[in-house]
């Protein structure tokens, strides 16, 4: 006699194989092999699921197999942030490193780059105000002039202007779902690494450790780059997607 697979068992199949997946993925995969289910009962069985560590909430709608969440190191853009906070007190802006993500380079690369996303109207002030306390910073570099000018050397700072997203106004520190996005949109625009190594990074961090798919997403949306993002997040064969 064949035993009759429950609801919570066809869930278990289908996330087994997969780092990341979304609720209504999920309904449309159990639409499409004719699995019958009521909604509330589906949500029941992922939060019974999520109980028993099976699998883990990834933000709005989003699940994952991964159990570690993602533990950004924040000291190499402490000092910045903070001379920045003295100096602006009532500006929002938020920055990250590439040092921060080190470990996860394939290449190591011997300098590193920190961004500062703000105001447009005080990007020139900003620039002047780090430029005086030794920093070699760039206002907003289009890529042709990143391509010829812009010098990836010690204490090196390229501000932009700020990207409407989610995160709280006084989110100062980057979350790593903002740079994973950036690191992306920044490797073409600054030529910071070639892409097959930008696209290994954002990789081997995604498939190893929990990061709020939904945050990262809505970001990458308002950066226009959701769906190759979601692509690379729903990909377990290959290591990377290509963004060209």
């Amino acid at each position: 006699m064949n035993k009759t697979i429950t609801l919570k068992e066809h869930i278990i199949n289908y996330a087994k194989n997969k780092r990341y997946f979304n609720i209504n993925d999920l309904r449309k995969y159990f639409d499409e092999i004719g699995i019958d289910f009521k909604n509330g009962t589906l949500k029941k069985y992922l939060y019974i699921l999520k109980r028993e560590n099976v699998i883990y909430g990834a933000g709005r709608g989003w699940y994952s197999t991964i159990k570690p969440d993602f533990v950004l190191d924040t000291k190499p853009v402490e000092e910045i942030r903070a001379l920045i906070k003295d100096q602006f007190q009532l500006l929002d802006f938020s920055c990250w490193g590439t040092e921060q993500i080190k470990g996860f380079f394939h290449h190591v690369s011997s300098q590193f780059v920190t961004f500062v996303y703000a105001d447009k109207d005080f990007l020139q002030a900003l620039k002047d105000f780090l430029s005086d306390n030794g920093y070699n910073t760039y206002q907003n570099p289009r890529k042709s002039e990143a391509e010829k000018y812009v010098d990836l050397k010690k204490r090196t700072v390229v501000l932009r202007p700020s990207i409407s997203s989610r995160e709280p106004k006084d989110q100062s520190l980057a979350r790593i779902e903002k740079i994973i996005v950036d690191l992306v949109v920044e490797t073409k625009k600054t030529n910071l690494m070639d892409m097959e190594e930008c696209q290994k990074i954002i990789s081997n961090i995604i498939l190893n450790y929990r990061i709020n798919m939904a945050e990262m997403l809505d970001y990458a949306e308002r950066r226009k780059i959701k769906e190759k993002m979601r692509a690379m997040c729903m990909n377990t064969k290959s290591t990377y997607v290509t963004f060209l």
